[in-house]
């Protein structure tokens, strides 16, 4: 789709692009990795052109790793029969559940501690109203536990208490639509 909006013929893009794995490869000893994420809002054209390019350039060999990241109606996309080729050639599939309290409090403490914090800035209570808001999902948590860092800073505080937590969680869209 990209190749057609730029006008270019598909068949010398995905040669240079081969060409170009394999002197990555061959000649640097790069063992190139390319991450798309948010790959659920991928069109079914680009599966399908992402299936011929990978029959195409490895054919033989395996010349980079992709990650198709995204959220659960990515795998739903690429179980249709029409993705079929491009399904057989994941090798892995992972799915993250969400994290129960224990294993939550701990990606919390380790989050503030590569952060650099030498102190606990999250109130037990605010980090409970965390957990349960998110439902222990990570990528909820971290948006709303940014929220509430702003919110204290806000209100020049040097913790996250329950007050910030709750006017984090009521003004994020995302908090919204957990608590709904």
């Amino acid at each position: 789709m990209l190749i057609k909006g730029l006008s270019l013929k598909p068949d010398s893009v995905a040669t240079g692009l081969k060409k170009s794995l394999l002197h990555l490869v061959d000649e640097r000893g790069i063992a190139p990795i390319l991450i798309l994420d948010e790959a659920q809002h991928l069109s079914d054209t680009f599966f399908i052109d992402l299936s011929a390019f990978l029959n195409f350039a490895f054919d033989s060999r395996d010349l980079l790793t992709l990650w198709l990241v995204g959220l659960p109606p990515l795998a739903r996309h690429l179980r249709m029969q029409q993705h079929a080729p491009l399904a057989m050639r994941i090798v892995h599939y992972l799915h993250l559940e969400p994290l129960y309290r224990e294993a939550f409090s701990a990606m919390i403490d380790h989050a503030f501690k590569a952060a650099g914090a030498t102190q606990n800035i999250l109130a037990d209570s605010a980090r409970e109203l965390l957990f349960r808001t998110s439902r222990g999902l990570r990528r909820v948590a971290a948006h709303l536990l940014h929220r509430a860092l702003y919110e204290a800073h806000e209100r020049n505080q040097n913790f996250i208490d329950d007050h910030a937590m709750e006017a984090a969680i009521e003004q994020s869209p995302v908090g919204q639509v957990v608590l709904a």
